[in-house]
């Protein structure tokens, strides 16, 4: 009877015990906010985290992990009241540069000598290429200015970024912080042609991120929007050598399709001639329709047609039948025709001399024929005449002319007298014209004769 009252008696200081020090190992609660938990491995920033402690025992404590994470300060530390916070920052170790993702590590809160508090925390692991995002919205072709963003993706801080980004638009280095989950815009000023020149579409935006831990690259979309428009201009140059270019200019940046169409006549198309072969030939009527289409016409380009009519070659034989035609009217209403011809002739005293002829003939009937004829300053007509002398001669007005009368159609006559000079001519010696005066039909016309040229040496007088 006294044996088991003495075991029950120390089973009971046992449970007692047991029920104490279970009261005390859930009396406390552990509790930890990071800051962020995402480690980024190329950036030497240890994760900061703030650990919460109620209905703590008073005494000396430290913190410590035994995986390959370090937590700093790992100095003991006392606490002097139930409920506290410390703050310990986070880094992994060499053994953790290979792991990439989620990290589940576990950490101890050692209560000096009583007891060990063991609690779990989980970081996320990646490369910074993983936290970062490079893009673009869509790029106005007309503002001469491109945008393109860099993102931060995670809860993390990111300073002192160096990087150089480059495209088919520009090549920029830029250095500059990210918060968590911030997005920085960097704007370029571009070549304006450049720009223009490059056709719409997604392009690749090309960084690399300069670390301690060495370069990291990362590839971006470059979005650069549509934009459509055709210039035209049709210009149109040149008199006798008709030149008509017309110029189609892709003013957007995706490929078109453009369309010239240049039209004639069938009497212009027989000399018109082009720099491209028409695409198509529509003749309708009196009117040829050519048709050119380029496909595929790409930013900037240009798609010229040039259409060179040449009517010098219709110009002259118009201008030649024009020429015939009046010749032959004029020929045609001549009712008289004059001819002066002049010959030299030489004297007994060798001076100078000439014998004028004058040939007159009636294509029709014609009255009161006179035929006058003008005597140079220069010489002097000789006294005696030819068959037919004149019927008076003005000395002062220096005119000689012949009294016709009627001459009937077919009807020739002719006048001959001679000029000299006692003094000598050299070269180019011009006789006027000869003009002979009647009537048809009762009105008075008039008809001059050619003009004559004689070309001569020096000759002296006595």
């Amino acid at each position: 009877m006294g044996g088991t009252f003495f075991y029950m008696k120390k089973f009971l200081g046992v449970f007692v015990l047991g029920i104490f020090f279970i009261s005390v190992v859930y009396a406390i609660e552990i509790t930890e906010k990071f800051d962020s938990n995402v480690i980024v491995k190329e950036i030497d920033s240890p994760l900061n985290f703030t650990l919460f402690v109620t209905e703590a025992t008073p005494g000396n404590y430290n913190l410590y992990s035994l995986s390959d994470i370090v937590i700093e300060p790992s100095e003991v530390f006392e606490v002097g009241q139930e409920n506290f916070e410390k703050e310990f920052t986070l880094t992994p170790n060499t053994n953790l540069d290979t792991f990439e993702g989620y990290y589940t590590f576990s950490y101890t809160l050692h209560h000096r000598d009583v007891e060990k508090f063991e609690k779990k925390a989980t970081v996320k692991i990646i490369h910074l290429e993983d936290a970062l995002e490079v893009s673009s919205e869509s790029i106005n072709q007309d503002s001469g200015v491109v945008s393109f963003y860099v993102e931060n993706k995670e809860d993390v801080n990111l300073k002192g970024l160096k990087a150089e980004f480059s495209s088919v638009l520009f090549d920029v280095s830029e250095v500059f912080d990210l918060g968590p989950k911030e997005r920085k815009t960097f704007s370029v000023n571009v070549d304006a042609d450049k720009l223009k020149k490059t056709k719409a579409g997604v392009y690749i935006i090309k960084s690399v991120f300069e670390t301690e831990k060495g370069d990291r690259k990362l590839e971006g979309n470059l979005f650069i929007g549509e934009k459509k428009g055709i210039l035209t201009n049709d210009d149109s140059s040149g008199l006798l050598i008709r030149t008509q270019t017309v110029t189609k200019v892709n003013a957007g940046n995706v490929l078109e399709t453009v369309e010239v169409k240049v039209i004639r006549n069938i009497f212009s198309r027989l000399f018109t001639s082009f720099n491209i072969e028409p695409t198509f030939t529509d003749r309708e009527g009196f009117v040829v329709e050519y048709t050119w289409i380029k496909d595929k016409l790409g930013p900037t380009e240009s798609f010229v047609i040039k259409a060179k009519t040449n009517y010098v070659l219709p110009f002259f034989v118009i201008v030649f039948a024009i020429v015939v035609i009046f010749g032959f009217k004029r020929y045609s209403q001549t009712k008289v025709e004059v001819t002066k011809t002049v010959s030299p002739i030489k004297t007994k005293t060798g001076e100078f001399a000439l014998r004028i002829r004058l040939s007159m003939s009636a294509k029709k009937s014609v009255e009161n024929m006179t035929l006058i004829d003008r005597v140079p300053p220069i010489v002097k007509i000789y006294k005696k005449f030819g068959m037919v002398a004149p019927d008076k001669i003005d000395s002062e007005k220096r005119r000689i002319s012949w009294h016709v009368g009627n001459l009937r159609a077919g009807e020739e006559r002719i006048f001959t007298y001679i000029v000299y000079s006692k003094v000598g001519v050299v070269g180019k010696f011009s006789l006027p014209f000869a003009t002979a005066v009647f009537e048809d039909g009762g009105k008075i016309h008039e008809v001059a004769s050619n003009q004559v040229f004689f070309m001569s040496d020096q000759i002296r007088g006595d």
